[in-house]
């Protein structure tokens, strides 16, 4: 009897079932995951000294742009985002959270 039972599950198991695709009108939703936010990093290309010290250099307008210039000029790239604590008093316990700076872009073609 329990062979019997076991292909029963077996073959219930190995059953094909519909397409594999979209499944219904349920929205799922990631935790922790927020709206898009505008982008406030800043590009870098890096210098690097004789001591070992490392200086921002130029600064270019987008992630595309850092990766191919430092790619052409054999160096790396830095991103620096600025942020500000703020404190949330709207549970009544303070909450301290941060809030990204936004602030014109000003990069220098050279």
């Amino acid at each position: 009897m329990a062979t019997g039972t076991t292909a029963a599950a077996t073959s219930s198991i190995a059953e094909p079932k519909g397409p594999a695709g979209k499944k219904g009108s349920v929205s799922r939703r990631r935790r922790g995951t927020r709206a898009a936010e505008p982008s406030t990093a800043r590009f870098f290309l890096l210098k690097t000294s004789g001591n070992g010290t490392v200086e921002l250099g130029q600064e270019v307008a987008s992630e595309n742009e850092a990766m191919v210039e430092s790619f052409r000029v054999g160096g790396s790239f830095a991103v620096v985002t600025e942020w500000k604590a703020q404190v949330d008093l709207a549970t009544g316990v303070p909450v301290i959270k941060k809030e990204a700076v936004k602030s014109e872009k000003k990069v220098a073609h050279s």
